[in-house]
């Protein structure tokens, strides 16, 4: 959501590694480095680096996000806009594909395309509580490559997210959250999830994503570093090919300029 850039009063730089559906060949994986900041009274910036994944496909791209933060003195919160453009870059190693003819020169070789996009989010938030909204492939450019080989139709994708913190006592804090996707053509899915945190330096956590998968997830907390690994038991029919899907987060705040 690019209206949560520069929530912090500090500059969190971080690193993510992510694995999914390991056991099958050329199975997807995406690594991230991003970091975002309060540039300004009551606006924020952050960058996002990526490059993922799939088989004989990858897409690496640079996102840049902007937000707005308004101050709700009356329910001592904030309301924060923003939006984000990205372009990245689609790669097709065609050598990568299964045809029935290998001799065919339209199979050969690789191919790639730039595409651009952008998103659109509004995020309220308090010390205890969060609710955003997230709407990310607003320009809907389609893949298209000169070969006619292969054709991606993006459509817009809708997060609605939210979460509560809850202190139980000094030492420990459960924060349950949930997080909602809808994609236009009609697909549906829920996270719900839980984090429990012992003086703000350990946390366990545990989701579940409707009819796909339960996640385990572990955290550490030193100062200003962070770690963190999650790992996807898949529930859904693939279960019996794959042994899930496992992120690893590293993340360190530097002090704001």
């Amino acid at each position: 959501n690019p209206a949560a850039s520069g929530i912090n009063e500090y500059l969190p730089l971080s690193f993510s590694f992510r694995k999914m559906w390991a056991g099958f060949e050329g199975s997807p994986s995406l690594q991230t480095l991003s970091a975002h900041m309060e540039v300004y009274n009551s606006m924020g910036a952050g960058i996002k680096i990526y490059n993922y994944t799939a088989g004989p496909e990858r897409k690496t791209g640079l996102e840049g996000a902007y937000s707005y933060h308004i101050a709700l003195d009356n329910i001592d919160s904030k309301l924060a806009f923003g939006i984000s453009f990205q372009v990245y870059q689609y790669f097709l190693d065609k050598a990568g594909l299964t045809v029935e003819d290998e001799t065919d020169e339209v199979f050969l070789g690789t191919e790639k395309m730039v595409v651009p996009d952008g998103s659109f989010g509004t995020y309220l938030y308090g010390k205890t509580y969060y609710v955003g909204l997230a709407i990310p492939q607003l320009i809907q450019r389609n893949i298209k490559l000169k070969s006619d080989i292969l054709e991606q139709k993006r459509v817009r994708h809708y997060y609605l997210h939210g979460g509560y913190i809850y202190y139980i006592n000094r030492d420990l804090k459960l924060e349950p959250s949930v997080l909602m996707k809808l994609i236009e053509i009609g697909i549906f899915q829920a996270d719900i999830n839980a984090m429990l945190t012992y003086q703000n330096m350990v946390s366990f956590g545990l989701s579940y994503r409707s009819s796909e998968a339960m996640v385990f997830m572990l955290g550490y907390q030193y100062d200003k570093f962070r770690i963190g690994y999650s790992f996807d038991l898949t529930l859904s029919d693939i279960r019996t090919q794959s042994s899930g899907s496992h992120e690893v987060f590293i993340s360190y705040s530097f002090d704001n300029f």
